[in-house]
């Protein structure tokens, strides 16, 4: 009794009582956070680049040798790969030359290999390559400088022969991803074993609803870092898998905890405020632990791996706080109804 009269004058449980009694307020400001962390993504206008360093390998001491006293022959790379179906590449030597010369003249372009050396020309003249090399990172250049290579290449492809990007400038030519697929099917399997867990619509999407507020949060946030330091491109998607992940699963400690209390007969403020109280301490102990252990990836000395653990760090902790404000204002907002909608009968334990 002593310890949970102390767990109701306690922060937490404080925290979750008003929420749940205030749940207007609660929502209204995320709402407005959400949109505040979007715009700011979009006019500082962050973007991600696969442009780092490996401080300390022989690799990078090589890569910054050559910079250093054959800046030609250092920088970033990319390769033009020349394809014919038959016959010869000599055939079309001179729109081959022709290519690489041009695309030698662009913007940020160091050098450009002869592509019809004996080196990089396969034995049967059909494939050859030639590596450029370029001041800096072609991926941050945008899809715009892309267009300028097709153009510097156009003779080739105007004579019939396949040209086709390697190495970072492959990279810079792939379609940026807008593909939601793999996160709505997460997304719906997490709904489907919730259902099937809670046995009501709204207990099950409510855990989902939380963890995609966290992890849109998280992103905008991100978005807006992005704009002040390198991240790579993976980071966005790393950030949301892990967000999601752990979003759904803080959002379903708390959602468990108050539902049984409100089957017993608690009242529903009072529910959340003991489910905080409770619960919301494996919660936090969780999420801090997490984003610690991410944060130690910076211990490997190499920056581009710390910001991954720092990308998915910022969306943990932004799922954490929505998990004790959200979910207490959504459970507010369910009161006694948080078994509406229900897709099967409630077991007799829990009746």
């Amino acid at each position: 009794m002593l310890s949970e009269e102390a767990g109701r004058n306690g922060l937490l449980y404080r925290t979750g009582r008003w929420c749940a009694r205030h749940w207007v307020l609660v929502l209204v400001a995320w709402l407005i956070l959400l949109a505040g962390v979007t715009l700011g993504h979009r006019a500082l206008g962050g973007a991600y680049s696969d442009d780092f360093s490996l401080p300390g390998t022989p690799a990078q001491q090589g890569a910054s040798l050559l910079q250093a006293h054959l800046p030609a022959a250092g920088g970033q790379t990319g390769q033009l790969v020349f394809t014919v179906r038959s016959g010869s590449l000599a055939s079309d030597t001179n729109a081959i030359e022709q290519s690489a010369t041009s695309v030698a003249h662009l913007p940020h372009v160091l050098s450009v290999s002869d592509p019809l050396a004996a080196a990089t020309t396969a034995r049967d003249g059909r494939t050859a390559y030639s590596t450029v090399h370029f001041s800096v990172n072609p991926q941050s250049l945008g899809t715009s400088y892309v267009a300028s290579v097709d153009r510097a290449v156009a003779p080739a492809r105007a004579a019939g022969v396949g040209v086709s990007y390697g190495g970072q400038l492959g990279a810079a030519a792939v379609p940026k991803g807008g593909d939601a697929r793999s996160e709505l099917i997460g997304i719906v399997a997490a709904l489907v074993v919730l259902l099937v867990g809670f046995g009501s619509v709204y207990a099950a999407g409510l855990p989902i609803v939380t963890a995609l507020a966290g992890a849109a949060g998280g992103l905008g946030l991100l978005g807006m870092a992005a704009a002040a330091t390198t991240f790579a491109t993976v980071s966005p998607t790393l950030a949301i898998m892990i967000g999601l992940g752990v979003g759904i699963d803080y959002a379903l400690f708390l959602t468990t905890r108050h539902r049984q209390l409100v089957i017993d007969g608690a009242e529903p403020a009072d529910a959340a405020g003991r489910a905080l109280a409770t619960s919301g301490h494996a919660v936090l102990i969780a999420a801090g632990t997490v984003v610690i252990a991410l944060g130690g990836l910076y211990a490997s000395g190499i920056t581009f791996i710390g910001k991954l653990g720092l990308a998915a760090g910022l969306t943990v902790a932004v799922a954490a706080l929505g998990a004790i404000t959200v979910v207490p204002a959504l459970l507010g907002l369910a009161g006694r109804g948080i078994d509406r909608l229900r897709v099967r009968r409630r077991p007799p334990a829990e009746a």
